[in-house]
C-alpha cells in the first residue's frame, strides 16, 4: 500500500482543517439555542414530534472542517401521528406532505427562530420544503423527517428522502474513533480541494457526499487504505453484503450506476448513485497525482493536494481562448440552487449534442466539453469547442441506394443528390458556422426560470478554468486535439 502522508505532514494538514475550539463552541451554542426555541414553541402549540437533533458533520459525528461547516437541524415526526396522510395514494401523499411541511415551517419553525437573532430567513424547496437561515455566521437548515426505526427502514423504506439521515449519523458516530475521525476529515479536505464535494461540486453535477467519505474512513485501517478504496471504486464495490460488481449491476435499480457504495443502513440503496462519473474520474486523477508527489518526496505538493483553495480565476491560455465560451446568469432567489444547477446541466448536455452534430449526425463543431459552475447567486455555463468556426456547407449523407422509396423522396427534396459508395449524397448549407452564435442563440431560446442573463464576472472565468484545469486532464481525446491546436499556434508564432 502506497504511503501518502508522513506523520508530520498529517499533523500539518490537521492543524489547518480541524475546527477551532471557538468554532465548535459557536456551533454547539447555536444548536442548543435553536433546539430549545423549537422545542418550546412546538410544545406550546401542540405539535407532535419525537426529537429535534443536529445531524451531519456538526451533530454527533463531529467530522466538520474548519470554516466549512453548516448545521442541519432535523425535527422528527412519528408516522403514527400522520397515518391518514401517509395512507394516501402516492401523488396525493406528496402534495399532502408538502402542505404539512409548509405548515410546520409557517406555524412553528419561523415563529420559533424569529425569537433569536437570525438573518436570511427563507423557505427553501428540495423534495419537500424546509427552512434556511443564518445565525452566528452559520448556514442552517431546519428540516422535517419521519422518525422510522431501522427495522421499518429495511421493511418499508423511507417516507421522505431525508429519513435515512438519522440512521447514517448513528451508524457512523458509533464507529468513529479519534484516528478514523481524523481520516474522515482528511478525506473530506482532499475531495474539497479537488472541488468534487457534495452538491456544490465544480467538476460534474454531483461530487462525493460527506457520509460516503466518512463510511469509507471507518471501513479502512488507515488513510492510505481509504484512498485506495476511492481509487478502485469503479472496479471494487463497497458493499457490506460482499456482492460483486456483476451481481450489483444485475439489480434493476443499480443497472446504470458506475460506482457502488452500498448504504450500510439500507442494502437496496447505492450512496454513490448520484456521484458524477466526471467527479469520480477527477478525484481518481488527483489520487494518482498525490501518489506520484508522495513517491518523489514532494512534501509541499502533497500538502497542497489536501488544502482547499478557490478555483483559479485568471484568463485561460491564449491558444485555447478562441475555443472557449461562457455565459453567465444571476439567480432571482426564487428557485433552489440544486434545481437551477440540474436545469443548467440538462440544458448544457443537450446543447453539447447539438453543437457536436448536425441533425442527420454529420460532424458540426466537433467534440465539445461543457460544465456548470456557480457561486452565491451567480451561475455560469462554459463550453470548450474543438472547431469554433466551420464551413458554410457540409456533405450530408442520405439513404442507402438499395432503399428505393427513401431515395425517391430524398431526390425530390434534393434533386442535386449524387450516388457514391452505396449512398445518396448532397451538399447542404449550415444555419450556424460560429459556435459562439449558436451557443448564445440556444441559451436565448431555452430560458431557465429563476435565472436572468448577467454580465460576465469571476464566475465565468472560473467555469472556463474548471474546464481547462480539471476537465481537460481527464478528457484525453479532447486534450490530444487541443494539444495539436496549441502546437500549430506555436509554429505559426
Amino acid at each position: 500500500m502506497r504511503r501518502i502522508l508522513s506523520e508530520s505532514t498529517r499533523e500539518d494538514i490537521l492543524s489547518r482543517i480541524l475546527p477551532t475550539r471557538e468554532e465548535v463552541a459557536r456551533q454547539k451554542e447555536t444548536i442548543e439555542q435553536l433546539t430549545s426555541l423549537l422545542d418550546s414553541e412546538g410544545r406550546a402549540k401542540g405539535f407532535k414530534f419525537s426529537f429535534i437533533e443536529a445531524q451531519g458533520s456538526t451533530g454527533k459525528k463531529q467530522t466538520q472542517l474548519r470554516g466549512a461547516a453548516d448545521i442541519d437541524l432535523f425535527v422528527g415526526l412519528k408516522p403514527r401521528d400522520y397515518r391518514d396522510l401517509l395512507d394516501l395514494p402516492s401523488k396525493k401523499r406528496h402534495r399532502a406532505l408538502d402542505m404539512l411541511m409548509n405548515d410546520l415551517i409557517d406555524k412553528w419553525f419561523i415563529p420559533a427562530v424569529s425569537r433569536a437573532k437570525v438573518s436570511q430567513l427563507e423557505k427553501t424547496y428540495s423534495q419537500h420544503p424546509y427552512l434556511s437561515l443564518k445565525m452566528h455566521g452559520l448556514e442552517i437548515d431546519i428540516l422535517s423527517c419521519f422518525d422510522i426505526t431501522q427495522k421499518e427502514l429495511e421493511r418499508e423504506g423511507v417516507i421522505t428522502a431525508v429519513d435515512r439521515t438519522r440512521h447514517h449519523t448513528e451508524f457512523i458516530a458509533q464507529r468513529l474513533d479519534e484516528r478514523s475521525r481524523e481520516n474522515a476529515r482528511i478525506l473530506k479536505s482532499f475531495v474539497r480541494a479537488a472541488h468534487a464535494y457534495g452538491d456544490r461540486c465544480a467538476v460534474g453535477r454531483m461530487g462525493f457526499t460527506g457520509v460516503t467519505l466518512e463510511y469509507v474512513a471507518i471501513l479502512s485501517e488507515s488513510l492510505e487504505e481509504a484512498v485506495d478504496r476511492l481509487h478502485s471504486l469503479d472496479s471494487i464495490p463497497i458493499d457490506h453484503e460482499n456482492r460483486s460488481l456483476e451481481e450489483l449491476r444485475k439489480i434493476p435499480t443499480f443497472r446504470d450506476d458506475r460506482m457502488f457504495v452500498i448504504d450500510p443502513t439500507d442494502a437496496t440503496r447505492n450512496m454513490a448513485s448520484s456521484l458524477s462519473s466526471r467527479a469520480y474520474s477527477w478525484v481518481r486523477h488527483r489520487i494518482e497525482e498525490v501518489w506520484a508527489a508522495a513517491a518523489e518526496n514532494r512534501t509541499k505538493d502533497v500538502f497542497d493536494y489536501f488544502i482547499e483553495s478557490p478555483v483559479p480565476d485568471d484568463e485561460i491560455p491564449e491558444w485555447l481562448a478562441d475555443h472557449a465560451f461562457a455565459v453567465e446568469y444571476a439567480s432571482d432567489g426564487t428557485v433552489h440552487y440544486t434545481i437551477l444547477r440540474d436545469k443548467l446541466y440538462r440544458l448544457s448536455n443537450r446543447m453539447r449534442g447539438e453543437l457536436e452534430a448536425e441533425r442527420a449526425g454529420e460532424t458540426r463543431f466537433g467534440q465539445v466539453l461543457s460544465e456548470v459552475y456557480f457561486e452565491e447567486d451567480r451561475y455560469a455555463v462554459g463550453f470548450l469547442v474543438e472547431n469554433p468556426t466551420i464551413d458554410q456547407e457540409y456533405l450530408r449523407r442520405g439513404p442507402k441506394i438499395s432503399i428505393r422509396k427513401a431515395c425517391t423522396e430524398f431526390k425530390e427534396s434534393h434533386p442535386e443528390a449524387e450516388e457514391r459508395d452505396g449512398y445518396l449524397w448532397t451538399r447542404e448549407k449550415r444555419k450556424w458556422t460560429q459556435a459562439r452564435a449558436m451557443i448564445e442563440a440556444l441559451l436565448r431560446k431555452n430560458r431557465v426560470a429563476g435565472l436572468t442573463p448577467a454580465d460576465r464576472s469571476v464566475v465565468s472565468r472560473r467555469v472556463l478554468n474548471v474546464l481547462y484545469r480539471y476537465v481537460m486532464p481527464i478528457e484525453h481525446e479532447f486534450t490530444e486535439k487541443m494539444t495539436r491546436v496549441k502546437d500549430v499556434g506555436r509554429v505559426e508564432s
